[in-house]
């Protein structure tokens, strides 16, 4: 069985609303758009309708992060007087 690849993408809030009928107006609107999933969420005192994009791209970029013992390393050769440039 295959992951879902939308599994943990963000949501974003494309508005607010005091009824259920105004966000749902605008879910029915934006529904129409293509490869976007939209929903309506309840908060305590209003509506939020959210949308995604369902177009997964393969090649997202990794992390630019650096080794985790890189800064460890670093810091070694400064104490050893080696220059770390």
């Amino acid at each position: 069985m295959e992951a879902d690849p939308l599994y943990g993408r963000p949501w974003k809030i494309s508005g607010r609303f005091n009824t259920f009928k105004e966000a749902d107006k605008k879910r029915k609107k934006l529904q129409k758009e293509e490869n976007l999933q939209v929903k309506v969420k309840k908060l305590l005192e209003n509506y939020v309708v959210k949308t995604r994009s369902t177009i997964v791209h393969e090649n997202r970029n990794k992390s630019k992060r650096r080794n985790k013992n890189f800064y460890k390393k670093q810091r070694e050769a400064i104490a050893d007087g080696q220059s770390t440039i």
